[in-house]
């Protein structure tokens, strides 16, 4: 998933309605359609349906006719996939085990909280595309902060020359192991 999926824009007649495909509405509307429940009714051209997809993930819904939202039917199917945290812009495959929607949300609940730090709050109003680009990012610094601290490999193979180490601290000051007579 990419951080194109962060929002998504809804054309419904001549306005256009950004949508939020949070973990928490992901969430709910899984509670109460299951995906596959809730991408069948709006391919039935359920308005209801539509408008639970629309306000759970749109924070301001302006007014809309019924048919303009009907007419947003693939829009909103499209929707759907990424919600479920699909991306509908690599054409491959997903490889791996398939696991449940319950499974993925606990499994981005863990990176958000636990990982992360967030609060609940700020996870449930998160993407599964920035929960796990924060991850990557979080990823990447605790690489560099180890780097830092123990040193990367292309150090470490350089540590075994304990000779040249022996010399360039030689360079630095006399190395004489001295001890003061009591």
């Amino acid at each position: 998933m990419n951080m194109q999926h962060a929002t998504f824009a809804l054309q419904v007649g001549s306005k256009v309605i950004t949508l939020r495909p949070t973990l928490r509405a992901a969430f709910h509307l899984h509670q109460k359609y299951s995906f596959q429940g809730l991408y069948q009714a709006i391919l039935d051209g359920d308005y209801t349906a539509s408008m639970d997809l629309i306000t759970a993930t749109c924070a301001d819904v302006p007014p809309a006719s019924i048919r303009s939202i009907l007419d947003a039917r693939d829009q909103l199917l499209e929707f759907i996939l990424i919600l479920r945290g699909g991306d509908t812009s690599n054409d491959k495959p997903q490889s791996g085990e398939f696991i449940s929607f319950e499974e993925h949300v606990t499994y981005l609940y863990k990176i958000g909280a636990g990982q992360l730090g967030w609060a609940p709050d700020v996870v449930w109003d998160a993407t599964p595309a920035e929960i796990l680009a924060a991850r990557e990012g979080r990823m990447e610094l605790l690489k560099d902060i180890l780097a830092a601290v123990f040193g990367s490999k292309e150090q470490s193979a350089d540590a075994s020359n304990v000779s040249g180490i022996k010399d360039d601290l030689n360079a630095i000051g006399d190395l004489t192991n001295h001890v003061r007579p009591r």
